[in-house]
């Protein structure tokens, strides 16, 4: 009698690196469900790609090898390339009927407000338990295995967080490559001189002017203490995501401004002769 080895089916979570976590919590529950007889692969878990391994090579194979994909669509993912490069490498597949995509949405995002192509597909939410179980009763009819009487939609929805306390990674902050705004070519020093010209010397020139007599308050100056959001600033520039934050502060030197608040989105800024001041 041969030993044959059991092929297993393949699927492949697509996410950010920032949502490592949503994507963890959904592979959990499909090795559970499936009682490890599914092929999982998801970037963020430990040991899924080889140390020296070619790691896009072995992104391509699996989801050239995927019977189905789900896609972490989250706030974040929404705008990265590389979750298009993946929902892109498996359109043709599911096309053609070989392959099931199944968008898989953050509570926070509507899914009703999809972009194309994944407004084609039917969105399911991460936050609904009835959601969760029409996504792995499809799984079940898909491989053919598994038991429902296993899932426990809980398992997923204790486990993701709110997404207004997720910390983006630094990779997802920086990745401007799907950014078509008028400064998609500029470097760092041409961003430094925008930030200069629309944000900071408008301020400091208000400052000049007005400083001394009227704008006395901590929200009427950036030098006063003004909470700056490091989102809107590159919203309101129109300057590729994440530019503020990487940058603001270094152009904030020109002015003998240096941080004096600062966490993951917001800062403030006073003099460096203030706090020189105060700690004399």
């Amino acid at each position: 009698m041969s030993n044959q080895e059991i092929t297993k089916p393949e699927l492949f979570i697509s996410h950010a690196t920032t949502d490592g976590e949503f994507a963890n919590a959904v592979k959990q529950e499909i090795e559970k469900v499936f009682a490890n007889g599914v092929d999982v692969f998801c970037t963020s878990s430990p040991g899924t790609i080889q140390v020296g391994a070619d790691w896009l090579q072995e992104l391509e194979t699996k989801l050239a090898a995927a019977q189905a994909i789900i896609v972490i669509v989250t706030p974040v993912s929404i705008e990265k390339s590389w979750l298009w490069f993946e929902l892109g490498a498996t359109w043709s597949k599911a096309r053609a009927g070989t392959c099931k995509i199944y968008p898989l949405c953050a509570p926070e995002v509507e899914m009703g407000a999809l972009p194309s192509p994944l407004d084609r597909l039917q969105a399911l939410s991460m936050g609904e338990t009835a959601n969760l179980r029409l996504l792995f009763k499809a799984l079940i009819t898909l491989f053919g295995f598994g038991k429902i009487s296993s899932f426990k939609a809980t398992n997923i929805t204790k486990r993701i967080p709110k997404y207004k306390n997720v910390k983006i990674k630094d990779v997802d902050l920086n990745d401007k490559r799907l950014y078509s705004g008028r400064y998609s070519s500029y470097s760092d020093e041409e961003l430094k001189e925008l930030i200069d010209t629309a944000f900071l010397f408008p301020d400091n020139q208000s400052y000049k002017k007005y400083g001394e007599r009227l704008l006395q308050g901590r929200e009427d100056l950036i030098r006063n203490g003004k909470l700056l959001h490091f989102k809107k600033i590159d919203g309101d520039l129109d300057l590729p995501p994440g530019t503020a934050k990487r940058l603001l502060t270094t152009v904030a030197q020109r002015y003998n401004l240096v941080p004096q608040y600062q966490e993951e989105n917001v800062i403030r800024f006073t003099t460096k002769n203030s706090v020189q001041n105060f700690d004399h």
